[in-house]
């Protein structure tokens, strides 16, 4: 299951999607957001992309994470953190039979402007996403896309 299909799926089912904000620039000063990612088993996360403009880390709380950071690849379990510096390519996907749960964390804050506008067209989405929306969407935020997400067996 790719991201999107994990979104669109989580929000016809009454949920929010895989990716939600916690805490934005309004509630930090500008300095940090905090999100929550939730995957199902056995779907992909972003294609691989860098960041330009902020830091990240990820804390998987649950579950098991394969994570892609620059030339390195790995599996961060419950209780791992995975730092994503900035101007390094990454990606992630669950590639397991349990569900993800992972607390994220970016700075400086500024990245929900992009994880709201990403929600809205897939919200008004009729039929498959637009590539190129998605590149627009990432470019206007620093996000850059390097390549397709892990593949998902």
């Amino acid at each position: 299951m790719t991201l999107t299909e994990t979104f669109v799926a989580q929000r016809d089912a009454g949920r929010p999607g895989p990716w939600q904000v916690l805490a934005g620039g309004d509630r930090t000063a500008g300095s940090v957001i905090f999100g929550e990612a939730r995957l199902p088993a056995r779907s992909s996360g972003p294609g691989l992309h860098v960041h330009s403009r902020e830091d990240e880390a990820t804390y998987v709380i649950s579950g098991v994470l394969t994570f892609v950071v620059g030339d390195r690849r790995f599996e961060a379990g419950s209780g791992e953190l995975v730092w994503l510096p900035r101007e390094v390519p990454h990606t992630f996907a669950n590639l397991g039979d349990e569900p993800v749960w992972a607390l994220g964390v970016a700075t400086p804050a500024g990245l929900e402007g992009m994880f709201e506008e990403q929600a809205a067209y897939f919200d008004g989405l009729e039929g498959p996403p637009d590539p190129e929306r998605i590149r627009e969407i990432g470019d206007r935020y620093g996000v850059r896309a390097l390549g397709p997400p892990l593949d998902v067996p």
